[in-house]
């Protein structure tokens, strides 16, 4: 999974977005290239709804939020002939706000807090609702926190996103309204958060979502009825791990599927080794466990 996609080293150095997992592009073509190069075939939500051959060998790519930025994948996608799925927090499509972990970032660089403060400080983000997320942000950074200082940082128009997500390469899945990490929302304000960016989504491009990124990949079993009541089918946490074929013989719930992230300063291929491997000790250990219990 991705986030923000920088152009190249300098972009990132002009410190206007958090660098989260240091991504740029160069970096993600390498990714795609060795998945293809190990007999990889990249697929859609659909693609995985319809059904895939366990004999075969497929790799989802996702980017969450909705940056303006993940418009710099769309060459390497063309180049490789591969989709991509980009999970949209309509709201900020819509108000053309940042996204509040860059505010911070940069409100931070210059009001620097002591790292358990900071900490506490994103803890306490990650927990509000996003009114009082902008009333945190506008009193901590000024009344224009919320704007974006560039293309770097911004999120997709509506006719940007529109025109990206007519892109044969591209597919739109569901990030909610507002990012909202919805395992600290009530059961009705998390129906709603879904339902509003899917209903957005649907207008704005005509298709329907079939699929959702939990922020933050938060889910609980009361989240996990608000994606299926809104009609999602396929959904996303940042659990580490790969998702076994045939999905109903290992138990595997298509509404809670793994997902790995790739950091940009570890080495690419390594880590796409590793992503690949049978050998996952999360899970070896909860198969050892069963058969102990057994």
């Amino acid at each position: 999974m991705f986030h923000v996609l920088f152009e190249d080293e300098a972009a990132m150095l002009r410190h206007e977005v958090d660098p989260q997992q240091r991504i740029t592009v160069e970096l993600f073509a390498q990714f795609v290239a060795d998945f293809l190069a190990h007999g990889y075939v990249f697929v859609t939500p659909a693609d995985v709804l319809r059904g895939l051959d366990p004999a075969g060998r497929y790799a989802l790519i996702t980017f969450d939020d909705g940056y303006y930025n993940n418009r710099l994948a769309l060459p390497v996608l063309r180049r490789y002939g591969v989709p991509a799925t980009f999970f949209i927090s309509s709201d900020h499509v819509l108000s053309g706000h940042a996204f509040w972990w860059d505010v911070v970032y940069r409100g931070r660089r210059a009001q620097p807090l002591a790292p358990a403060a900071q900490a506490a400080e994103y803890a306490l983000l990650q927990r509000l609702h996003h009114l009082d997320i902008a009333e945190y942000l506008r009193a901590q950074f000024g009344p224009a926190a919320l704007l974006p200082v560039g293309d770097l940082d911004r999120p997709f128009t509506p006719a940007e996103l529109a025109a990206f997500a007519a892109e044969p390469e591209v597919v739109l899945g569901n990030h909610t309204a507002h990012h909202a990490v919805l395992t600290h929302y009530a059961s009705a304000d998390a129906n709603q958060e879904l339902a509003a960016c899917q209903h957005y989504l649907a207008h704005l491009t005509g298709e329907i979502p079939c699929a959702v990124a939990y922020p933050n990949g938060n889910v609980s079993a009361v989240v996990r009825a608000a994606a299926a009541t809104a009609g999602l089918e396929l959904g996303t946490t940042v659990a580490a791990g790969k998702n076994y074929l045939p999905f109903a013989q290992h138990g595997v719930d298509m509404l809670l599927l793994n997902r790995f992230l790739l950091w940009g300063n570890r080495d690419v291929a390594r880590q796409c080794a590793l992503f690949r491997t049978d050998f996952q000790p999360k899970r070896w250990l909860q198969l050892h466990r069963r058969r102990l219990a057994a």
